[in-house]
């Protein structure tokens, strides 16, 4: 009988290529600018669009460069 170790996790993590780590960093930037922004008095729904289009567009570029959850996208 196999028994499973509680807190490991199964799924390894994968390698990105330099591309793909500058494309989630910009990303991950792109996602804490869009919650400061969505945080702020100031926000205008043209803004609002704005930051949600860049980092949409940062997104899009991850996944171009065929990344998913595993990347840790």
């Amino acid at each position: 009988m196999k028994t499973h170790k509680v807190g490991k996790s199964t799924t390894h993590k994968v390698r990105k290529t330099p591309a793909q780590a500058k494309a989630l960093a910009a990303y991950n930037f792109a996602l804490q600018q869009e919650d400061r922004y969505l945080g702020s008095v100031f926000v205008t729904r043209a803004g609002q669009e704005r930051v949600e289009a860049a980092t949409k567009a940062a997104y899009d570029a991850c996944v171009r460069l065929g990344m998913t959850h595993e990347h840790g996208l």
